[in-house]
């Protein structure tokens, strides 16, 4: 058995949730330079781990991706997530597996 435990530190780490809107979603973690590191999945219906990290690129235009709980080669060309000072920025642009419509999601960023 693997057990991964994650808590919030200010500045450094946030877990946390949010609620999809179908349109742009800015996500303040508290920090003061963006997210380094996002792992989010949707809770209440079927989705995929999605993970970003600054190590592929958060920009402002495609955001490469990998899911975790899936052997499918890396993402490239989307933009589903953007940077924000305070955290990270869903766009209107990502699936239902990152923001629906009232959905609901868990995320874990690191600065």
């Amino acid at each position: 058995h693997v057990a991964y435990l994650f808590a919030s530190l200010a500045g450094v780490s946030k877990v946390g949730s949010y609620s999809g809107t179908g349109s742009n979603v800015g996500v303040d973690c508290g920090f003061t330079a963006g997210a380094r590191f996002v792992l989010i999945k949707r809770t209440d219906s079927t989705g995929d781990w999605y993970v970003y990290d600054s190590a592929r690129g958060i920009v402002g235009g495609n955001d490469p991706y990998k899911l975790t709980n899936s052997s499918a080669a890396e993402v490239t060309n989307t933009d589903y997530i953007d940077p924000l000072n305070s955290g990270f920025t869903v766009t209107s642009s990502a699936p239902a597996d990152l923001n629906a419509s009232g959905g609901t999601y868990i995320f874990l960023a690191i600065a």
